[in-house]
């Protein structure tokens, strides 16, 4: 079912002018954001454990597990069939040796395959443009000569 312009996907939905909930509490607490904060480092000051926790979680936050991969790739595109086999292979001897771990590999692998796909959509894309390109000019010399020919009769 498609949503016709102008109508509510949605008509018994939130009505216009009503504030979020949390919005609305998050400006109970502005009011008193210095005042809380301040007691929050003071139990932390004190020993208190979970706001010890709350204050080192906001000035050091967590190191994301996914730093990235090292990985070197072999000369050329990555289209290349041959290249891809040779990917293939070093990702496999990257998990038995235990540099990539087997999840790391498969998101490498689905990231090359993406890449690899937007390479041939692009030059599917500029192929289709000078194939285009070429009909139109068959088309345009050809009205120019049925033009010609049918001046000169």
């Amino acid at each position: 079912m498609t949503f016709q312009p102008g109508q509510s996907g949605n008509p018994n939905g939130r009505p216009k002018g009503i504030i979020d909930k949390r919005a609305e509490l998050r400006g109970l607490f502005e009011v008193h954001a210095k005042e809380i904060v301040e007691k929050l480092i003071e139990c932390a000051k004190d020993g208190d454990p979970t706001a010890l926790r709350l204050c080192v979680e906001r000035l050091i936050p967590r190191v994301k597990p996914e730093v990235g991969i090292n990985f070197d790739l072999p000369e050329g595109r990555i289209d290349n069939p041959a290249n891809m086999l040779e990917i293939a292979n070093r990702i496999t001897e990257s998990v038995a040796c235990g540099l990539l771990t087997i999840n790391e590999a498969e998101k490498f692998r689905e990231f090359l395959m993406k890449q690899r796909w937007q390479v041939e959509e692009a030059e599917r894309k500029q192929q289709d443009e000078i194939e285009r390109e070429e009909r139109q000019k068959y088309w345009e010399a050809r009205r120019q000569t049925e033009d010609a020919t049918g001046k000169d009769s």
